[in-house]
């Protein structure tokens, strides 16, 4: 009887006993809400670590895919490259290469140099019939411009007073340019001899020769031309990589320079009176600029080309190099000049027409094409202004055969 447990012991001791199994138990529940808590924060924070890194990752990628593409698919070496790889590609990195290789198309690059040969049976691309003022025929062409960007030739139709855009391949002329009669209203030509294409290539500018003055005429609007020189003997037009005008101006027996953005008007060459020094011209016909605004000039009566550097005091007699009595000076009033990649000049003659190209420091030049006076394909007349297209093939203005001249390059 004396171990048992009474009522009221027991219940005493249960009732200490379970406040502190509740509060033991409270303290669980709240220790394992907070683990929990803790956890889901946790997550969060990783959550959004990985969240940021994955998408700088993305961008970098983005970028990089961007700085490695841009400069691969724009320059003209890649063209071939792209052309054979399209096939494998998926359709739509076939269509990106497709029109990358139809803008390098425009610019394809062709190497001119001293061992460069061209066909001997010229190809008449224009005119070549009777003289006339017929849409196939011309009449005394003397300056051409090509267009390469257009596939077409821009002829300075003197004895039709008229500026005519002949396509390439095509049998007929297009006036864009004068063809109203011959006369000083502002929509009529005198016997212009040259026509160049601004930098931009939206106005016809064109020496109108016995007018005295450079015009500017629209290409979208050829009934508003503007006067950009009067009073000046102009025969050749030039332009260089600045969009900068050169004018032979024979009246002064100089080449000025038109400044595009302050109209500004230079003497860049000659200016010293008629003669034969190395500072003076006698009758300026064409003229070659290069890319460092070197001014190359058919110095005609003179029988030679000058070299003008930029900001020079006196020319440099480039062709022919030197003459003496040995080697008598074979280069007869030359008319077009124009120089290739390895600087060799090209130079068409009036007197025993032919095309001759003059080494660096020559003394005589070496014919091109054409050997006598004559009129089938192989012997052009009284030669004037010259232009490579974009492929190296040669054109020259053969004046008194009304024509324009292709010879193909020869790549045998």
């Amino acid at each position: 009887m004396n171990n048992r447990i009474g009522p009221d012991e027991s219940t005493v001791t249960n009732s200490e006993t379970t406040p502190l199994r509740r509060f033991y138990d409270h303290l669980r529940k709240r220790k394992l809400i907070w683990i929990i808590c803790l956890i889901i924060l946790i997550v969060v924070i990783i959550a959004v670590v990985t969240t940021t890194v994955l998408l700088k990752k993305t961008k970098i990628e983005k970028t990089s895919a961007i700085e490695i593409t841009t400069p691969i698919s724009t320059p003209a070496t890649t063209k071939k490259i792209t052309t054979t790889s399209s096939s494998s590609s998926s359709s739509s990195s076939s269509t990106t290469t497709a029109a990358i290789t139809t803008s390098e198309q425009l610019i394809p690059f062709v190497m001119i140099d001293n061992n460069t040969k061209w066909k001997q049976n010229a190809v008449t691309v224009a005119g070549g019939s009777q003289p006339g003022g017929g849409s196939d025929q011309l009449k005394y062409p003397s300056g051409i411009y090509v267009d390469n960007d257009d596939d077409s030739i821009y002829i300075t139709d003197s004895g039709n007073d008229r500026i005519v855009r002949w396509k390439f391949d095509s049998n007929n002329g297009e006036v864009v340019a004068g063809g109203n009669g011959r006369g000083d209203e502002m929509n009529q030509l005198y016997q212009p001899t040259d026509v160049i294409l601004d930098k931009e290539k939206k106005h016809l500018i064109i020496c109108d020769g016995s007018n005295y003055r450079v015009m500017k005429w629209s290409r979208q609007n050829n009934q508003n031309p503007q006067i950009l020189m009067d009073d000046t003997f102009c025969w050749g037009l030039a332009m260089d990589n600045n969009g900068d005008l050169y004018v032979s101006d024979n009246g002064m027996h100089r080449v000025i320079r038109w400044q595009k953005e302050n109209k500004e008007i230079t003497t860049v060459a000659g200016g010293n009176g008629v003669g034969n020094q190395l500072n003076q011209f006698h009758f300026i016909k064409y003229m070659f600029v290069d890319k460092d605004h070197s001014v190359y000039v058919a110095d005609s009566m003179n029988n030679r080309v000058m070299k003008w550097m930029k900001d020079a005091n006196e020319g440099i007699l480039i062709a022919p190099g030197q003459v003496s009595n040995n080697n008598p000076n074979t280069l007869l009033q030359p008319a077009g000049v124009i120089v290739d990649h390895m600087g060799n000049i090209y130079t068409s003659k009036a007197i025993k027409s032919r095309i001759e190209r003059w080494s660096p420091c020559a003394i005589e030049g070496v014919p091109i094409v054409g050997e006598q006076v004559g009129s089938n394909s192989m012997t052009p007349n009284l030669l004037s202004e010259l232009s490579f297209d974009r492929h190296g093939n040669l054109y020259v203005a053969d004046t008194e055969n009304h024509r324009i001249q292709k010879f193909v390059i020869d790549l045998d």
